[in-house]
């Protein structure tokens, strides 16, 4: 079944305390993942409802699992009430159970998500157990969970973390049915299929790729097919993934073109189809998104670590997801992820290594590293004022908190390093990257009202629990899902385009036009209008006198003040400057 032992270099001796790779579970092994386990859960879980669905990634695949809940059509994904059918259902799935059991709130919307890094950071875990040692697992396990963009985006409601924790396990799956044998081949085509049902077919065609590759590699591809039941396997991947596509296919006209050769052919291939950045735009993104791993990289005695299989595999892995998602048109910083735990297995081994040839000393540079990046964080919050986005302004306090946490993390990893001290500084580098981490996780909360409209979904449900909403001139996302209620759309129907024109009551509730937008302004029934601050201007010329319900940096929401205060007080609203120096909320 597996041919590695003619043609592979023999596996990496486990350390003494640890038993051999792959063998019976020791009290180092069980510790470990203990603790990799609890860090995570403590960066995953820490205020993963505090604060406000961000748009507009959070706020629509929430609203879309809340849809499902009040709808149950759990078939036909919808997005304020029309077909939404740009992603596969099994984040709304996993969304929609997590409300389900903990109410509809921030924290059930991200429970999935963040359940789903913590199992990344498991199997990234069991894996480096099972083909090195525990302590390259135990490593593995805590530079996966506080790498920068992995413990970020574990509070980030988007299908990439789910995506990444499938095709890991596909990915890992499939080296340990090389390896070994056994069942771990239907492991990984059962991954496979619930990847397709998370991201579409790239949940299959990654692991696949990467294995083939790696068989290449090794010189076993020769009868593959068979050796690995690939026939069966896609059988299985089909038989798992295929009956919902097969469904959508025909109950919604139109889905076969829009998903698979809109979302998939012209995303991949078609310039400025969606999201197009550089081909070297994922090259920061994983120097950065490796912080504080990054510093370590230059550090590790590469040239020292001899040949074996599994860390060649972890290369093939990481190097071919970079290549593919760089290749692709269509970008986004999220897409990396899966590239993460491969990199973390293989970071660890070089750091184990590099200490068991007594080199420890070399990684004191770390602390210096550290301390630039404190002085970083700091020179940012002082000059946050000159930058053009707001974001540095509003963070000023977490920036000052992350340059002390960096400064303090700096000398004791330094100062640890030179005294030959490698357990103490790794874990005191573990602990400056989770508490800095925390503290930009505070961040978040600063940076909610440029990021999110929770606070004024909300005080338009408070205020107005019975009116209509009308959205000009674009969708905001969090609208249904706070206020409970479908909204009118004026203008930017972006992703709600496909649903709308195969909406049977689409002239109800999507418009085009100035005059749509009068008419529903004249229309008697009481009507909340959320429209964006730099319309005031325009709407000051074709409304009549209104009342200003709230307002944030972005967004105003009016009413048509009522006939008898025309004249009145109330009417001033339509005529006074918007203020915007700082949120307003006004009563009826």
């Amino acid at each position: 079944m597996h041919q590695h032992a003619k043609t592979a270099a023999a596996p990496i001796a486990p350390h003494p305390e640890d038993s051999a790779a792959g063998g019976a579970w020791t009290l180092t092994a069980a510790l470990g993942l203990a603790a990799a386990g609890a860090l995570s859960a403590l960066l995953f879980f820490h205020h993963l409802g505090a604060y406000g669905l961000w748009e507009p990634d959070e706020s629509r695949y929430a609203e879309i699992a809340r849809e499902m809940l009040a709808s149950g059509n759990f078939i036909v994904p919808h997005l304020n009430y029309v077909p939404y059918v740009e992603k596969p259902p099994l984040l709304y799935w996993l969304t929609a159970l997590a409300m389900r059991w903990f109410g509809i709130n921030e924290f059930a919307a991200r429970f999935g998500n963040a359940l789903a890094a913590l199992a990344g950071v498991i199997m990234t875990f069991g894996f480096a157990r099972r083909v090195f040692d525990a302590r390259r697992a135990a490593l593995a396990g805590a530079i996966l969970a506080t790498s920068a963009l992995y413990a970020v985006m574990a509070q980030v409601l988007t299908t990439d973390m789910l995506l990444t924790a499938l095709t890991t396990a596909a990915v890992f799956a499939l080296y340990l049915d090389w390896r070994e044998g056994g069942y771990w081949r239907w492991w990984a085509y059962a991954a496979m299929a619930l990847a397709v049902l998370t991201k579409g077919p790239v949940g299959a065609a990654l692991p696949i790729a990467i294995g083939t590759i790696f068989l290449w590699r090794e010189g076993a591809l020769r009868g593959a097919i068979g050796r690995y039941s690939v026939i069966p396997g896609a059988l299985l991947i089909a038989a798992i993934a295929g009956p919902w596509f097969i469904v959508m296919i025909f109950r919604e006209p139109g889905y076969f073109d829009f998903y698979f050769i809109g979302e998939h052919l012209r995303r991949f291939f078609q310039p400025g189809y969606s999201h197009q950045e550089p081909i070297y735009y994922f090259a920061p993104i994983l120097l950065g998104g490796l912080l504080p791993w990054t510093f370590v990289l230059p550090f590790i005695s590469w040239r020292d670590l001899e040949p074996n299989p599994a860390r060649r595999y972890c290369l093939i892995a990481a190097a071919l997801i970079f290549a593919v998602f760089s290749l692709a048109r269509a970008k986004l910083a999220p897409y990396i992820l899966p590239a993460f735990p491969p990199l973390a297995v293989v970071i660890a081994d070089g750091i184990v290594t590099t200490i068991g040839k007594g080199e420890s000393r070399r990684f004191w540079w770390i602390g210096p590293l550290l301390g630039c990046a404190a002085l970083t964080a700091v020179a940012i919050a002082l000059m946050a004022a000159r930058f053009r986005a707001p974001y540095p302004l509003m963070v000023r306090p977490a920036l000052y908190a992350a340059g002390s946490v960096f400064a303090l993390g700096g000398i004791v990893c330094g100062g640890a390093f030179r005294l030959h001290r490698a357990s103490l500084g790794f874990c005191a580098l573990i602990t400056t990257a989770a508490a800095a981490i925390i503290v930009i996780g505070y961040g978040r909360l600063l940076a909610e009202p440029e990021r999110s409209y929770a606070a004024l979904a909300r005080t338009i449900e408070r205020l107005e629990p019975n009116a209509r909403l009308v959205c000009y001139p674009r969708y905001i996302q969090s609208l249904p899902f706070y206020c409970r209620r479908r909204v009118i759309v004026v203008n930017g129907w972006t992703e709600l385009t496909f649903g709308a024109e195969h909406s049977p009551d689409k002239h109800q509730y999507f418009f085009i036009g100035r005059r749509d937008l009068i008419r529903l302004w004249n229309d008697p029934r009481p009507t909340v209008f959320v429209v964006d601050r730099r319309e005031i201007p325009t709407l000051r010329r074709i409304f009549g006198p209104w009342r200003m319900i709230a307002s944030d940096r972005k967004k105003i929401v009016i009413m048509r003040a009522a006939p008898d205060a025309s004249r009145g007080a109330l009417s001033v609203a339509a005529r006074a400057p918007i203020r915007s120096e700082t949120p307003i909320n006004k009563s009826k």
